[in-house]
């Protein structure tokens, strides 16, 4: 299988004439690591600047503890969480979730299971508004109904990636 894009936790690969739509499971993380990593930064920035200009005085040293305690909590929390996204991101492909197969030789949308969804030519992509976020959700939509490929998330990516490369494969956009 190869990897032809990745997206807001969704990553498309392509194996022979399918395409393979999955999810990585731990999508939480990248905003976690935002989070975390900006409070340990500010924490621990605010404790050095305290450092720096009350070093002798009693009120000074407490304001210092009470600032570095918490960053380097949150560091560690940090620290734990990228190391768990990483062991997340090293799970082989055949091993994920796929949401959708695009399958070109019989020209139809399958589900994650292979049940034959629509054939391609009556399926199209589509973005929809996430009231929860600033990025669109990419659809995938026919006749019957439709199926969310991408919830796109600002931190990691949006849907650009994943919808370039369905464009590029011929699935048509409204």
């Amino acid at each position: 299988m190869t990897k032809l894009a990745e997206s807001s936790g969704t990553v498309i690969y392509e194996a022979g004439n399918k395409l393979y739509i999955s999810k990585r499971p731990a999508q939480w993380t990248t905003v976690f690591l935002y989070v975390t990593g900006l409070l340990a930064v500010i924490f621990l920035a605010n404790a050095v600047l305290q450092f720096a200009g009350l070093t002798n005085e009693i009120a000074g040293s407490l304001m210092q503890l009470i600032l570095i305690l918490p960053g380097i909590i949150f560091a560690f929390v940090f620290w734990g969480v990228w190391l768990h996204r990483k062991k997340v991101n090293a799970i082989p492909p055949k091993e994920l979730n796929h949401i959708a197969i695009f399958d070109f030789e019989s020209n139809n949308l399958l589900d994650g299971q292979q049940n034959i969804l629509s054939p391609l030519n009556q399926a199209w992509l589509m973005r929809k508004m996430q009231i929860t976020s600033s990025s669109p959700e990419l659809i995938i939509q026919w006749s019957q109904g439709h199926l969310s490929i991408v919830r796109g998330n600002p931190f990691s990516g949006g849907i650009t990636g994943i919808e370039k490369v369905l464009l590029a494969k011929g699935i048509r956009k409204k």
